[in-house]
């Protein structure tokens, strides 16, 4: 722990570190580290997802100082088998918002492999019994992505203008092209299918079962290349009832009044999530995520000095002046 510490602290300290917005991820039995960058691509899927659970779960209707759900893209996790920051963190506040447990945590398998967040998963399944659900968005890309370099054609022709703003780099291009980002003849972002996989607490279990993938406890969706959203949708609805049971469990602690009770016990989430903000999403991340790669190759470009012909040339100019 004292190590991870140290490495954070010096991190933090390090302009570069604090630039990129890196996330740690340490493992303390293992002693490993992870460092990972969230990008533009599956935070914009799993904002739109936590936007959702955030306005189904403010419409429970009880007072705030009595509950109320946060939700969280950067929000530490600090257990004894990880330390880490969960994609998505929702966290159930009781005591006026004094004291607040995680019930829902989902990670995304992009900037991390997809062992690595269920690394992470599990380690939050056996550490934190609050938990209710965990979640995952997994994005496959059809090819590793490569710089177009230095040198090459796509290099050339891109380093012969300045850097162009995203509503120039994108003209000429439809949305749709989004699951392959191709402009000025270089591969910037290639999807293969984007997946989000879904697990919960099943009655009776004092934990989620992992490796049950058969059982209602578990749902799978689809947003790319096809979009099928109906397990996730019934899978999220069965999870908004676990937390209705968790809210009963916190008025009976409480000796709430039993208006607070049958108001409770009427309730049902207003409605399920739309594909359509969904996939607008995606399509939003997927097209800054190519920007993103292109705008950090172009002014790494500028840093360095790739043309070292022309460099050579002007000082050969300066000396025969004179």
């Amino acid at each position: 722990m004292s190590d991870y510490i140290y490495v954070k602290d010096r991190l933090e300290e390090c302009l570069w570190y604090r630039k990129t917005w890196n996330r740690l991820t340490y493992f303390p039995m293992s002693e490993r580290l992870m460092v990972s960058s969230p990008s533009a691509l599956h935070g914009s899927v799993m904002g739109t997802i936590m936007g959702h659970l955030t306005s189904v779960l403010e419409t429970i209707p009880v007072p705030m100082d009595t509950v109320i759900y946060r939700t969280f893209s950067a929000n530490s996790v600090i257990v004894e088998s990880v330390r880490a920051i969960p994609d998505l963190t929702v966290k159930m506040c009781t005591r006026g918002g004094r004291v607040g447990k995680s019930i829902w945590l989902m990670e995304s398998a992009f900037s991390q492999s997809d062992s690595d967040a269920m690394r992470k998963l599990n380690a939050y399944v056996q550490d934190i019994p609050s938990l209710m659900v965990v979640g995952k968005l997994l994005i496959k890309q059809g090819q590793q992505y490569h710089s177009p370099g230095s040198k090459g054609s796509a290099a050339l022709r891109l380093r012969s203008s300045n850097l162009m703003t995203q509503e120039e780099w994108t003209s000429g291009h439809d949305a749709d092209e989004f699951e392959q980002v191709v402009v000025d003849g270089h591969t910037w972002l290639m999807l293969s299918s984007v997946e989000i996989h879904v697990r919960m607490r099943q009655a009776g279990n004092s934990k989620i079962e992992l490796n049950d993938t058969d059982g209602n406890g578990y749902a799978f969706g689809t947003l790319f290349p096809t979009v099928n959203l109906g397990d996730i949708n019934n899978a999220f609805q069965r999870c908004f009832e676990l937390v209705k049971q968790e809210v009963f469990v916190e008025l009976e602690s409480i000796n709430a009044d039993r208006a607070l009770f049958d108001r409770t016990a009427a309730w049902s989430p207003p409605c399920p999530m739309e594909s359509a903000s969904l996939r607008s999403a995606l399509v939003y991340g997927a097209w800054a995520m190519a920007y993103d790669r292109y705008a950090h190759w172009r002014t790494t470009f500028q840093k360095k000095p790739y043309n070292m012909t022309s460099r050579r040339i002007s000082t050969s100019h300066s000396g025969n002046r004179g």
